[in-house]
């Protein structure tokens, strides 16, 4: 029998939908070795029975409901040197991706070397969008902050040993926290193969809705205001229990937390403006994501350092993030009580 050379972790809670095209999509995967180690967190749908029904080389275990706990449990039960965390709505169309990834990685040697793929969303309808366009190139520039857990993360076991796992004690966002755990030490390489996953979550939700609820949620985790997640337990919910998103409640409970906050607090996510004008240029354009010129961020980025590293820079930045806060939330009060 041949050795086991990817352990694959998957996670999941409640969704029955989503495994039976998750495995037959996996097992089509070529050229390569894997055990599949699915964890499940608390199942009520009948997911659980479903897998324990199907065939697959591997095993199914059960955690404590936590992504991150769920990951971690995987990993520690994991037989290959090579590890590949997956999401159960994660899919491949090129049969030769987990290969094409292990050998891309090999290559180079390098024991600090973690690989995410290209990530292409989804979507029930067939229509250019340039939301999606945006967050598609966005997802594959490897820059701080724009590496998730839906991209795949692709890596050796000692590596993620080193790094101590996945933190269990954050509700959310313990994909972002590795990623940039690992960047401190290592480094992150784009993997040429596609990686698609569900545009589910934005289209029941709206894609702005999330998108400006997960720029809230970025900043958060970049200062370490672990308080706004300990009191909005709601900000990231189970696929089966999505809704369309109310905005206005969050930014209610923002204000009440900032409140009590100093400010020296400083926010540095002002690239990602410039960035959206060479998305939208591309966009309209035609180019393919990824391929297009970063001219207006590379001009923006020395520009925004030498007026942001002092105190002045700092206090502006301050400022106007503030009044977008204030000036968004008041549009969302209207927009919400009329609906």
């Amino acid at each position: 029998m041949a050795e086991i050379e990817l352990s694959i972790v998957v996670p999941f809670l409640n969704e029955r939908e989503q495994l039976p095209e998750f495995l037959a999509d996996l097992l089509c995967q070529q050229a390569v070795v894997f055990e599949l180690l699915f964890v499940d967190g608390g199942s009520g749908d009948g997911g659980l029975e479903w897998l324990r029904q199907a065939s697959f080389p591997g095993e199914i275990l059960s955690s404590p409901a936590g992504r991150a706990k769920q990951m971690n449990c995987g990993a520690g039960r994991a037989v290959a040197d090579w590890l590949l965390f997956l999401h159960v709505d994660s899919r491949f169309d090129d049969p030769y991706a987990l290969r094409r990834g292990l050998d891309e990685l090999q290559q180079t040697g390098s024991g600090h070397l973690a690989g995410h793929f290209a990530l292409r969303f989804r979507r029930s309808e067939d229509t250019s969008s340039a939301g999606y366009y945006y967050y598609e190139w966005k997802a594959r520039l490897g820059r701080s902050e724009t590496i998730h857990g839906d991209q795949g993360f692709l890596l050796r076991r000692d590596f993620f040993r080193q790094l101590d796992g996945f933190d269990e004690n954050l509700r959310v966002m313990e994909d972002t926290d590795f990623a940039e755990r690992l960047r401190d030490i290592g480094q992150w390489q784009l993997l040429t193969a596609e990686i698609s996953t569900s545009a589910r979550r934005f289209e029941i939700e709206g894609l702005w809705q999330r998108q400006l609820l997960g720029a809230l949620i970025m900043c958060f985790r970049e200062i370490g205001w672990q308080q706004f997640f300990a009191e909005a337990p709601n900000v990231y919910r189970q696929q089966a229990a999505t809704d369309q998103l109310q905005l206005w409640p969050f930014f209610q409970l923002i204000r009440r937390l900032m409140a009590a906050l100093s400010t020296r607090q400083r926010w540095q996510l002002w690239w990602q403006l410039a960035f959206a004008i060479d998305a939208r240029n591309a966009f309209r354009r035609g180019v393919p994501v990824g391929q297009g010129d970063l001219w207006w961020c590379e001009k923006f980025e020395p520009l925004y350092n030498l007026l942001s590293d002092n105190l002045l820079g700092r206090f502006a930045a301050t400022s106007l993030l503030r009044c977008w806060f204030e000036v968004t939330a008041l549009w969302l009060r209207l927009k919400e009580s009329r609906s």
